[in-house]
């Protein structure tokens, strides 16, 4: 059974995912109805990582015996000042997205969680691939 205190900072990332999610959704509604459908099928894509990275926390609780709590979330930025916005604002978010699984790991750790520390080793590795392609 995963620590307590790592199972309730992972719900908290499952709403950190799924808000980057919805986040990448408007980033490419935006870029659709700017008539730029390449940069709105990349961030199309971009969210379904995010949900599926969302998906991967809900089951690795429900897999471990844990309880799953998905959170609500905060409504995504829709306007955006220019066209570059929607990245900077990508960015942004990845980065802080590789602060908080960092956060995570160092959480199980503390705790003595070794099972939770080595399933947090496939996020920070994305991460990084996640703040480069931004």
């Amino acid at each position: 059974m995963p620590a307590d205190t790592f199972v309730a900072r992972l719900n908290e990332q499952i709403g950190n995912e799924f808000a980057a999610h919805q986040q990448y959704v408007a980033a490419a509604v935006h870029y659709d109805a700017e008539t730029l459908p390449q940069l709105a099928r990349f961030f199309y894509r971009q969210a379904l990582e995010e949900r599926d990275h969302a998906m991967m926390m809900v089951q690795f609780l429900l897999d471990a015996g844990a309880d799953v709590t998905i959170p609500g979330i905060a409504a995504p930025q829709t306007r955006f000042d220019d066209i570059v916005a929607p990245v900077r604002l990508a960015l942004a978010q990845e980065k802080r997205v590789s602060e908080q699984i960092n956060a995570l790991a160092a959480a199980a750790r503390e705790a003595g969680d070794y099972t939770s520390e080595q399933f947090m080793q496939w996020f920070i590795k994305e991460q990084i691939e996640e703040v480069a392609t931004m």
